[in-house]
């Protein structure tokens, strides 16, 4: 995904706002490199819906992901979610 069509996809989210023709994405650097990490590697159709899902998951602010080591780690905001969420667990 180039940066234009990230940008654009954004657009369409609460993860980008504009203000006095300034444009804030604190959600675009990590966004984008998901979207690499996607692009590089050859995951299976179900491994890319969940990452997928949990890109939708960050932009509406219900997990925070971060990258260590190569890996896409997931963290919940609510420390519930961390045993029932299925889809983050299966990653």
């Amino acid at each position: 995904m180039n940066k234009k069509t990230l940008m654009k996809f954004l657009r369409t989210t609460e993860a980008l706002t504009e203000k006095d023709n300034i444009v804030y994405a604190e959600k675009a650097f990590v966004i984008n490199q998901v979207m690499q990490h996607i692009a590089e590697k050859n995951l299976a159709d179900n491994q890319l819906i969940k990452v997928l899902a949990l890109v939708n998951k960050y932009i509406n602010n219900e997990v925070t992901l971060f990258f260590r080591d190569d890996n896409i780690i997931v963290e919940f905001m609510d420390e519930e979610e961390i045993t029932d969420d299925v889809l983050a667990n299966s990653l």
